[in-house]
């Protein structure tokens, strides 16, 4: 972590602003002996590359302060102490208190959250100024158990074929740096949470009903013996996804990374990539997600074809 040091304080300078750093050294990750500092390092590096795919999105911040053996909390409502130049986003809530949430717009914000130990951001499907209109659609597939990593690729070329080959979508993937991957659709932002969510379950149910014996969307563990979950339910307001590139609660500190489709091969597995290796692979291989954004469908002829294919 390049910083600078006064006295007994250190600081980081981006982007114009000057974060004050604490207990760099202290040990986050006890078996791997990754510090803080260490996480600050790798958000600093990765920043260029994450910003602008978690950028006008609510971050809700999973953080560790006393590192991860300790168990973790959620924070997202803004402190009093945040500085004022961190972007927020007031949320409303029903019959409650709004909420401020932070939007992380800038590689100093992030490096602000590393130094809170907020070791993984997670983000709105949706973005700050049409807060009701998700422009992306997750599906998470969660393997049966150890050792399924290459029944949770076949689930994501499947579920692929279906989205892109019938349904007219595109479909982006990324290891979710802890047991499976993450199939993330961009979307025009025409249909509300309640629509898409809809959408998602039926793409998800056609899957299972196709291949009954590889996939399920049965939500109860014990209901899904040896088969792969494809979980559709982030897909609803105020749900998140772990963000691209953010590090994971995990020794070794893998993290969530952004994937071309080749990549699926019998090598990778969901904890390939780690704070040490990605900022390396992000300078040197072309953004496999690039055209990510410019990628956005309308799911209102998709769920036309989805209920025909379903009906069949």
């Amino acid at each position: 972590m390049r910083a600078e040091k006064k006295g007994e304080a250190s600081f980081v300078r981006m982007g114009g602003k000057k974060i004050a750093i604490t207990n760099a050294e202290k040990i986050l990750f006890p078996k791997s002996k990754i510090t803080k500092g260490d996480l600050i390092s790798y958000y600093q590096k990765i920043a260029r590359f994450m910003i602008p795919k978690i950028k006008d999105r609510p971050v809700s911040m999973l953080r560790y302060p006393n590192g991860i053996q300790q168990e973790g909390f959620f924070q997202k409502n803004v402190s009093e102490f945040f500085p004022s130049w961190i972007k927020v986003k007031a949320i409303e809530r029903k019959g409650q208190e709004e909420i401020r949430m932070v939007l992380c717009n800038e590689g100093a914000t992030l490096v602000y959250l590393a130094n809170l130990a907020c070791i993984t951001p997670h983000v709105w499907l949706s973005r700050q100024d049409k807060i009701d209109y998700p422009d992306r659609m997750i599906f998470d597939l969660d393997p049966p158990g150890k050792g399924a990593f290459g029944l949770v690729q076949e689930g994501a070329k499947a579920l692929r074929k279906v989205l892109e080959g019938e349904l007219g979508l595109k479909a982006f993937v990324m290891t979710t740096g802890s047991k499976g991957l993450h199939l993330v659709v961009p979307l025009k932002r025409d249909a509300d949470f309640d629509l898409v969510r809809g959408f998602a379950k039926k793409v998800a149910d056609l899957l299972a009903k196709r291949e009954p014996e590889k996939y399920t969307t049965e939500h109860r563990i014990n209901k899904r013996k040896k088969r792969l979950f494809i979980d559709y339910l982030r897909n609803a307001y105020a749900q998140t996804g772990v963000a691209p590139y953010a590090v994971r609660a995990l020794e070794g500190a893998p993290v969530a990374a952004p994937l071309a489709w080749s990549e699926l091969t019998p090598e990778l597995t969901a904890q390939t990539y780690h704070i040490k290796n990605m900022p390396e692979r992000a300078l040197k291989k072309k953004d496999p997600w690039a055209k990510l954004n410019a990628s956005a469908c309308s799911i209102c002829q998709a769920e036309k074809r989805v209920d025909l294919l379903l009906e069949e």
